[in-house]
């Protein structure tokens, strides 16, 4: 019994520690190099909107990064909480906040939402309570046109960005399904 408990324990301690390392923040530059290390955001007191990510590596070293010089960041415990970063046109981070088939970005300390299918370019998109809801559905519409059934239910709402975000939670949650199912090509 004594040595079952042993066992037990161990297989605790290797899960948990497995589930430690794979929570490693890090930093991808554009030369595809990963910089692993505590990931913190600077800020330009005197012009706020140039926001750098600094990276401290395990030998203690800094290193501040500026979107032209980054690809992504994993962060967990930062200021942006446990998330993707991603840079776009060398100017400005981008959080992920919906990941799937289609991804949904909004640009950090920003409300505009970017977003991509199928791992394509990141586009521009004018969701959200500055645009007009009618621009701001039809250019969703086009991303979610493969499901009929979503786009019946998308079309019944209005361009609101609570209502778009719901759609694309949806439309990704039903391409998981399809392809648990193998039934996506």
């Amino acid at each position: 019994m004594r040595n079952l408990n042993i066992i037990i324990l161990l297989i605790f301690l290797f899960i948990s520690s497995k589930n430690i390392a794979q929570e490693i923040e890090y930093v991808v530059t554009i030369d595809n190099d990963t910089i692993y290390g505590k990931v913190t955001r600077r800020i330009n007191i005197l012009d706020p909107s140039k926001i750098k990510f600094k990276v401290k590596d395990d030998n203690g070293k800094r290193t501040v990064f500026k979107p032209s010089e980054v690809k992504a960041i994993r962060s967990i415990k930062g200021v942006d909480g446990n998330c993707f970063i991603v840079t776009i046109y060398d100017h400005w981070f981008l959080k992920r906040i919906i990941n799937g088939r289609i991804k949904v970005y909004q640009l950090i300390d920003g409300a505009i939402l970017f977003v991509s299918k199928n791992n394509s370019d990141i586009k521009s998109t004018d969701i959200g309570d500055f645009f007009s809801r009618k621009k701001s559905h039809s250019q969703i519409r086009s991303l979610i046109e493969d499901n009929s059934q979503i786009l019946k239910e998308f079309d019944s709402l209005e361009g609101s960005q609570k209502n778009i975000l719901y759609i694309i939670e949806k439309y990704n949650k039903s391409v998981n399904k399809t392809i648990a199912n193998n039934t996506y090509k």
